[in-house]
Parts: C-alpha cells; sequence; structure tokens
C-alpha cells in the first residue's frame, strides 16, 4: 500500500516532465522564449529575444536571434521574415535577413551573424514589443 503515492508522484513526475520544457510545438508552429517559427522545413536550435535599453531605461531597440537546423530531408533555399508584435497581436515591424538563406540538407546553424540571423528592430515602436514571429519558407 506505501507503493501507490510513490507510483502515483513518479508518474506525475515523468508527465510534467513530458509537457513541460521552453519550446512547444504544434503543426509546423513552434515557440521559443518568446518567439514563435512558422515552418515546415526547419526547427529552431536556439532563439533569443533582446531588449536593448537606453539611458532611461527605456527600450531602444529589440533583437531577434536565431538559429535553425533543417529538417526537409534534402537542401533548401529559404526566404525569412521576422514580425516584431505588441501584446494585443498588432504588427510593429515586418524585416529580415539581407538575403536568402541555403540550407543543405541536415545541416545545423553553428553561430550568429548579423544580417543572417540576427534581426533588429529600432523603430519608435520599438518599446511596444512584445513577441516575435519568425517565418520561414522555401524559396523558388
Amino acid at each position: 500500500m506505501k507503493r501507490v503515492p510513490i507510483v502515483v508522484c513518479f508518474c506525475l513526475v515523468l508527465i510534467l516532465g513530458i509537457f513541460s520544457g521552453c519550446q512547444e510545438e504544434q503543426a509546423g508552429i513552434t515557440t521559443f522564449k518568446g518567439i514563435t517559427l512558422q515552418s515546415s522545413i526547419v526547427e529552431f536550435v536556439n532563439a533569443s529575444l533582446e531588449f536593448k535599453y537606453d539611458n532611461q531605461n527605456r527600450i531602444d531597440s529589440v533583437t531577434a536571434k536565431y538559429l535553425f537546423h533543417n529538417i526537409a530531408k534534402r537542401g533548401v533555399v529559404a526566404k525569412i521574415t521576422v514580425e516584431f508584435y505588441d501584446k494585443e497581436n498588432n504588427l510593429l515591424f515586418a524585416g529580415g535577413p539581407t538575403g536568402i538563406i541555403t540550407l543543405p540538407e541536415d545541416y545545423t546553424e553553428q553561430g550568429f551573424a548579423p544580417g543572417i540571423n540576427i534581426v533588429t528592430y529600432d523603430g519608435e515602436n520599438a518599446p511596444r514589443v512584445h513577441h516575435a514571429t519568425i517565418i520561414v519558407v522555401e524559396s523558388q
């Protein structure tokens, strides 16, 4: 009879472990630290939304950084768009890397580089940014 609480506790810990973590996935949409990824050709390896503050402790700019892993089972040429939103999900800014990227089959990005996988928004609405969405589609 003393084994029942131990088994129940073990099952609860196991279930919590399965459903916890910083990455959630559903039908091509992944959320990672305030950034949502919409893609069927890449997945996040790492991502962050970083806020830079001015001397008055106000948000001066917001930077989205991300590393991808190609899950398409073939080399892909991808177009990336980064969208910054406020709390009410209003689009504040959309931009992206300076060009289209090529990801060989099973390739994983290893480092961050401006214009490749770092996008910064420093416009007047930067203090309103709450979250970001990264859209990655295959380019022809």
